[in-house]
């Protein structure tokens, strides 16, 4: 199933209405900040990098919007949004999406391989 355009557009228009889309960009570019300081790259080296996808990255990522289509109808929800927006106020929410969305970055920046599913269940288990 295809991505109908304007429904996504009143997704995304119902997460601006709604603080979503503001608050999501602050943590995003905090996730590149600290990948500018941990990695040595500036802003434009960076979106160089990540901007280099490879055949099956992108197949990926088309697979994944595929799937993404009948989820739209339900997006479209001020009330869910809303609950979104409070759960991006949240201090560990915001730590946990910058470590998370930067340690990302910063693989796919460098071309260093995702963790295994152990490494990831034993940071998770040493967090806990």
């Amino acid at each position: 199933m295809a991505l109908d355009p304007a429904e996504v557009f009143r997704v995304m228009q119902c997460a601006y209405r709604n603080g979503v889309l503001d608050k999501f960009m602050v943590i995003q570019g905090k996730a590149m900040e600290e990948v500018m300081a941990s990695t040595g790259m500036n802003m434009g080296d960076l979106l160089n990098r990540l901007d280099e996808a490879d055949e099956a990255t992108v197949m990926k990522i088309d697979r994944l919007l595929e799937r993404a289509g009948p989820l739209m109808k339900y997006l479209d929800n001020d009330r869910l949004m809303r609950a979104a927006s409070r759960l991006l106020d949240a201090g560990a929410v915001k730590k946990m999406m910058v470590k998370g969305m930067g340690a990302t970055m910063a693989r796919a920046a460098t071309g260093e391989a995702p963790p295994s599913l152990g490494a990831r269940l034993r940071a998770l288990a040493g967090r806990a």
